[in-house]
């Protein structure tokens, strides 16, 4: 079956002496891809093995892993198209099994007479289901496939499907708009209120970014990641964040309405936009909007306090008098001893948290944890604010445990300024309990 065409040393990798991304490009580059199919291989967790290990022992995996897709896959073509990937072009899954292929991979191979084990994520795509597509969106969706399945676990087969084909689509559409959508006005704060969860009181709103997009809606999830590859993040933020103080500026302006004394504006910032968003350029904001540093939150998230910058610059923010919220708590990615360092006024649990206790038998076990963190921050005089609350359930719960702020479904969704005014104008009128 094998399109490869005559040889050229820039399309051979040194290495194991296959075929390289280039020779992919000029062996298919013309051809007709009806009934190819293509098998994708990811070797997981390649630059911490190449660590642990060192370059000569990955060196020689990375060749007998060549051998093997050579000899297991008979006539089909192999390619090396990265660093820590492979690609197989073949006309039958008879001749290369994905399954059988996947299970040989995961025996172990020995170096120097050092065993060792290598997980791999193998992706499959038949070229008949996705036949609008050319060479380079085919390899697009295996790359992305594979990217998207390791957050689920390593190791995996997957056969590609509509579903990730759309997930495709969705990144690309993404990535083809982002460069142009702060010119083009397409993006806007909706904002979500903060409960006292026993006086039923609007103590503040969290502001966050949405992206009108050909029609649709667009949550941060979908764009957020290719916004701070592309260091579009800083402008999107900017943004919400001079949006949020306008809009707290009008709320207390706002005859019809009576703010509470400790209603305050939230923003989320990432690690990017604090790393290059000036301490002054904060400040001139406030200035503009004539709002005190006290009324304003910065969530950060707990996954950034382990980069140097961004963690003096959280220390910076709560030195002026901010409040700083650590968001998204869990303690998946910071010590305690960490944690204890860190000058932050809130821990804003993650969702998570409420969910795992909702969705699991061992309630109990996942109370106390959730107990614990209460504790902990009592302990170094932070408060809570638990997120995630969707029912009178959870709301009795987070109550039991005294955790006093939230926010969540069950009290309001995420909605825009003219319906926040609504909001806040109903809950006073109407004396709304939750």
């Amino acid at each position: 079956m094998s399109k490869q065409t005559t040889f050229n040393p820039a399309h051979i990798d040194d290495l194991t002496g296959l075929r390289n991304y280039k020779g992919l490009i000029e062996d298919y580059k013309d051809s007709d891809l009806e009934h190819f199919h293509f098998i994708y291989i990811d070797i997981d967790d390649f630059n911490r093995m190449t660590m642990v290990f060192g370059v000569d022992t990955v060196e020689d995996m990375l060749v007998k892993v060549a051998q093997v897709l050579i000899s297991y896959c008979g006539k089909s073509d192999v390619y090396r198209i990265g660093n820590d990937q492979f690609l197989i072009v073949t006309s039958s899954h008879f001749l290369c099994e994905p399954t059988g292929l996947h299970h040989i991979l995961k025996q172990p191979y020995k170096h120097h007479n050092v065993q060792y084990i290598i997980n791999t994520s193998v992706v499959v795509a038949d070229h008949d289901d996705f036949k609008e597509d050319n060479l380079d969106d085919m390899l697009k969706l295996l790359r992305m496939t594979a990217d998207l399945h390791k957050y689920d676990g390593k190791n995996t087969l997957i056969f590609t499907k509509q579903e990730h084909k759309q997930h495709y689509l969705d990144i690309k559409e993404v990535e083809e708009n982002i460069h142009d959508a702060m010119e083009k006005n397409q993006f806007f704060p909706k904002y979500r209120p903060f409960v006292d969860t026993f006086s039923h009181e609007i103590v503040g709103f969290e502001a966050v970014s949405r992206w009108q997009l050909n029609g649709r809606t667009i949550k941060p999830s979908r764009f957020l990641e290719l916004a701070q590859w592309t260091g579009k993040i800083y402008d999107i933020e900017r943004f919400i964040f001079d949006e949020a103080l306008k809009f707290y500026k009008e709320l207390k302006e706002n005859k019809d309405i009576k703010l509470s004394k400790r209603f305050k504006a939230g923003v989320n910032l990432s690690s990017y936009t604090l790393r290059v968003m000036e301490i002054d350029e904060i400040i001139e904001l406030l200035r503009k909007y004539d709002v005190p540093a006290k009324d304003v939150i910065i969530e950060v998230k707990e996954s950034m306090i382990n980069d140097r910058l961004v963690y003096n610059k959280v220390q910076n923010l709560y030195e002026l008098g901010f409040v700083v919220v650590l968001d998204d708590y869990s303690n998946n990615n910071s010590s305690l001893s960490y944690l204890a360092d860190l000058k932050v006024d809130v821990l804003k649990l993650s969702e998570s948290l409420l969910t795992d206790i909702n969705e699991s038998e061992e309630y109990k076990r996942l109370r106390s944890i959730y107990s614990f963190f209460v504790d902990f921050s009592s302990n170094f005089d932070m408060s809570v604010v638990s997120t995630g609350v969707k029912s009178k359930k959870d709301l009795k719960l987070i109550r039991e445990l005294d955790i006093h702020i939230a926010t969540g479904d069950y009290f309001s969704r995420a909605i825009i300024k003219d319906e926040f005014v609504d909001f806040l104008i109903d809950s006073k009128q109407r004396k709304v309990r939750f």
